[in-house]
């Protein structure tokens, strides 16, 4: 009988556990909120000047979540590469007249060092010595005026250099695709770059209202699990119970983040969002087996 009795007793103490562990496991209280995104950016293209430039690639569709660094479009670079072809033609050339400009100068200081060892005999000729001068002095400005316009002429071969490698356009920030502004074949221009918006994942909070009576679920730092409209699944971390009221003045406003953002499907800003809190602590309460 002492046998049956403890068999009885722990098909009881068995039971009870696996109902506390259900109870606990389903006391969950969910709340309505949203994706609130702190940071939507613009990928835009970098030109300069006025011209207007082809979108060649798009690699990404609205949706997709890159990496920092990811290559999601290409622009045309046909004409920037015709465009460095004449301004490397144009820096030559500019080049040899900064050489003509130097040779002008060693041949005016050969002539003008004559003049100087004339001073003292009688083949000396004032006016030709003074017109040595400015012949030297002519040849310095236009020394100095060759440079200038080789250094313009380098400058312009670089900002095109420049633009052919800004044609690769690379996202900034790890993130998904919020929308395409410019297809295939369009033109951009630097009044109009914008290709594509992108949601950064890594300011990406979830915002929820709660009712005064509820304020005792939450605690900061607490981690909760979140279901998106959209199907995507995660965990949250509580970052901040706000001193605001939400719109109907009586809730309060929690603010979550992320745990691991880069795991999600997809997320999209103002997206709804439901969150899942449980009434207990984690741990079930405790059972004596006495």
């Amino acid at each position: 009988m002492a046998c049956t009795a403890t068999s009885l007793r722990r098909i009881l103490l068995a039971t009870l556990t696996a109902a506390l562990v259900q109870t606990t496991a389903l006391a969950q209280e969910t709340f309505k909120g949203v994706v609130v995104a702190k940071q939507v950016g613009k990928v835009s293209s970098q030109l300069t000047g006025e011209r207007s430039v082809r979108v060649k690639e798009l690699n990404v569709r609205v949706g997709d979540r890159v990496k920092k660094g990811d290559i999601i479009a290409k622009l045309s670079t046909e004409q920037l590469e015709a465009d460095r072809k004449v301004a490397e033609g144009a820096l030559a050339e500019a080049k040899a007249l900064v050489t003509v400009a130097e040779s002008r100068i060693t041949g005016a200081k050969l002539v003008l060092g004559r003049q100087e060892r004339l001073r003292k005999s009688t083949s000396f000729q004032r006016s030709a010595f003074e017109d040595a001068e400015v012949a030297l002095r002519s040849a310095e400005a236009s020394l100095r005026s060759a440079k200038g316009v080789a250094a313009q002429r380098q400058a312009e071969v670089e900002r095109i250099a420049l633009e052919i490698r800004l044609a690769n356009i690379v996202a900034p920030y790890d993130g998904i695709v919020k929308s395409i502004n410019a297809n295939v074949g369009a033109a951009v221009t630097q009044r109009n770059p914008d290709l594509i918006e992108m949601l950064d994942l890594s300011r990406v909070e979830i915002e929820i209202s709660i009712p005064p009576a509820k304020l005792a679920l939450f605690t900061v730092g607490k981690t909760v699990k979140f279901d998106t409209d959209t199907g995507s699944k995660g965990q949250a971390k509580v970052r901040t119970i706000m001193s605001v009221l939400a719109k109907n003045k009586r809730d309060r406003v929690i603010r979550m983040t992320l745990v691991a953002p880069s795991q999600l499907r997809t997320i999209h800003d103002q997206e709804g969002v439901t969150v899942s809190v449980g009434k207990y602590n984690n741990a079930s309460p405790a059972i004596n087996a006495a």
